[in-house]
């Protein structure tokens, strides 16, 4: 094995080879953050984005949009395939006034001001859970109408929460994240070599359909994810988990991994 490099304080992953399981098109700000970092990145994405088998109940959404009080979004990847809907049914169509919005964490924020919407409400827990209370602390939700535009096969506790409180909710697939095959492989030869010092998962299906087609054993790499519920389904597939941001985003994830193996290379 290689000598590490010396660690500096502006440079806390030097020399540290980081395997990236985020689909190319989303890991350009993580790769940027790990190189700034002194990190190697490795990228060996597990998923592939893709549009959903049937994509007409997300156009009946968007050609029906007037009739909706709150549209809730839950990643970038939703906010992206749903705008591309939405110019694609009506060009140069905009949300309709009354309809407001939800995001559920910063980056998905972020996609949508990039589209120059800004979020009434991105809550202070960036899970499904903490989307679902702050819609209902804002008021009676009984009889309004939401939206819910987001992946194939997510979890079901925010359309539940939110019809529980008297919403009625459309869930519609904008979006699926199926296996890429190739990117499965290479990670685990990767790991097979020993040429992998910490793996990241920033979402659930990363570590689920690489676990499916490749194993749960990271030999003697570590395991980074982004959050609890990436933590939960790593587990919940046989995966240990070493490294679990406290803040549930990418620079969130980034300072946890320095402090580990800062910690780490304390404890030699």
């Amino acid at each position: 094995m290689p000598k590490r490099a010396s660690r500096t304080d502006d440079k806390p992953l030097l020399g540290r080879r980081i395997a990236v399981t985020r689909p190319p098109s989303q890991a350009e700000g993580f790769i940027e953050g790990l190189r700034r970092l002194g990190a190697e990145p490795l990228s060996h994405p597990t998923i592939r984005i893709e549009d959903p088998e049937d994509s007409s109940p997300l156009r009946r959404a968007v050609e029906d949009l007037d009739s909706y009080d709150w549209i809730v979004f839950t990643s970038a990847n939703g906010v992206a395939r749903f705008w591309r809907a939405l110019e694609t049914a009506t060009e140069g169509r905009s949300l309709p006034e009354q309809a407001k919005v939800a995001a559920i964490g910063p980056a998905t924020a972020e996609a949508l001001g990039a589209r120059g919407v800004h979020p009434e409400v991105v809550p202070d827990e960036y899970v499904a859970e903490a989307v679902a209370d702050a819609l209902v602390e804002l008021g009676d939700l009984t009889g309004r109408r939401v939206l819910l535009p987001r992946a194939a096969g997510a979890r079901k506790v925010l359309p539940e929460r939110l019809a529980a409180a008297g919403a009625e909710v459309d869930e519609v697939v904008a979006y699926e994240a199926r296996p890429n095959l190739e990117g499965v492989a290479s990670l685990r030869s990767a790991i097979e070599r020993g040429e992998v010092d910490m793996v990241t998962f920033t979402a659930a299906s990363t570590v689920r359909h690489f676990v499916d087609l490749a194993g749960c054993e990271m030999g003697g790499a570590r395991v980074a994810v982004i959050g609890p519920i990436t933590a939960d389904a790593a587990r919940a597939v046989g995966v240990r988990v070493d490294v679990e941001a406290r803040e549930y985003t990418v620079e969130g994830l980034l300072q946890t991994m320095c402090e580990y193996f800062t910690l780490s290379e304390e404890r030699g």
